[in-house]
């Protein structure tokens, strides 16, 4: 028995497909009693911003991915504005323990080869036909395909029990972002952009109703476990390092969005080694979706739709569920959230 299903996963492994497991089954929610829960805690905390929301229009939006009951508060305002989309693409982190396993490719975007993801009610369908596409119009030299790096990634696998939680069908796409200098986001993100609108108009899509897209990151990491303290670790370091973090998410990644302000906002990460996860991923995202709208002979606009972090949260009181936290939360070990979402003006 045990030749035999050796065997299987060599033939997985050789020709793609399956199912891709769990990474982290302990901060995330695996279970639907679990999501469930931590939807509707979370969205009892925020009833009253969500009520002044807008909730249409949106095709994009930025979302953290640290542990649920740590910024669920933050999900429940970036999550629903996008669930209803037939596919929705991810495009996520490629984190340090990641980069380290497959020797830190740079300048490439990453897919998997899986049929589907695991989730909480049963597996989400990855939109093949969207990345095989994806892969016939791209250059060769602009992605890889590497299971391994998205079955140790959690960045993606964070949004899915959301997602699957407001649409049952919903389908994935992860696309893992690796490091790369601005122009190299310049570049690709235009091929893609240019990649997505043709398939969009082959398959007479619409933004937001058929495809949208999740930009996946915590904002700031603070303390010594993270080695960045500029301001220290007491409240006024605190309401600093916060203050910082709003002004990147207002200044740069909200209101009419440019090429410009993106590059001001890779800029300034990049130069201030200010530790946000998803230094590439988020101007990438970004970018893409600015050419996008930019094809359609539009313009893009971002809302700013909640800031929070884990030291002023605290944890939801989701308890007995199964779920739990995966590290401390305190003046020194802190990380920050934004939910914004983007529409075409």
């Amino acid at each position: 028995m045990r030749k035999i299903l050796s065997f299987a996963l060599f033939i997985s492994l050789a020709i793609g497909g399956g199912v891709r497991h769990y990474f982290d089954n302990v901060g995330y929610c695996t279970k639907p009693a679990q999501i469930e829960a931590v939807v509707k805690i979370a969205n009892q905390y925020e009833r009253n911003l969500l009520k002044k929301e807008s909730k249409d229009g949106f095709f994009a939006v930025i979302s953290p991915h640290d542990d649920h009951m740590f910024a669920g508060r933050v999900y429940v305002h970036a999550i629903p504005r996008i669930a209803r989309a037939k596919t929705v693409v991810i495009f996520s982190v490629t984190h340090g323990n990641v980069r380290k396993a497959i020797n830190d490719p740079q300048g490439v975007l990453i897919f998997d080869d899986y049929d589907a993801w695991q989730a909480p009610y049963s597996p989400v369908k990855v939109d093949t036909a969207l990345r095989k596409y994806l892969e016939e119009n791209l250059s060769k030299e602009d992605y890889i395909i590497s299971r391994k790096a998205h079955d140790l990634e959690h960045a993606a696998e964070a949004m899915v029990p959301f997602l699957q939680y407001y649409n049952r069908n919903v389908k994935i796409l992860p696309i893992m972002v690796t490091k790369m200098s601005w122009w190299k986001i310049k570049d690709i993100s235009s091929r893609l952009a240019k990649v997505f609108a043709s398939y969009m108009k082959e398959k007479e899509l619409s933004p937001g109703r058929d495809i949208a897209f999740i930009f996946s990151t915590d904002a700031t990491h603070y303390g010594p476990d993270f080695g960045y303290q500029p301001f220290g670790l007491d409240e006024e370091a605190h309401d600093k390092a916060i203050a910082q973090d709003k002004e990147l998410g207002k200044k740069f990644l909200s209101g009419n969005i440019t090429e410009e302000k993106i590059r001001l906002f890779a800029d300034r990460v990049w130069g201030e080694k200010i530790t946000w996860c998803g230094v590439y991923s988020v101007p990438f995202g970004v970018m893409t979706v600015l050419n996008l709208a930019h094809l359609k002979g539009k313009k893009l606009e971002g809302i700013t739709l909640r800031y929070g972090d884990s030291y002023s949260f605290g944890v939801l009181p989701v308890f007995k569920k199964g779920i739990g936290i995966t590290a401390p939360f305190s003046l020194k070990h802190w990380v920050g959230y934004w939910a914004i979402g983007y529409k075409f003006k």
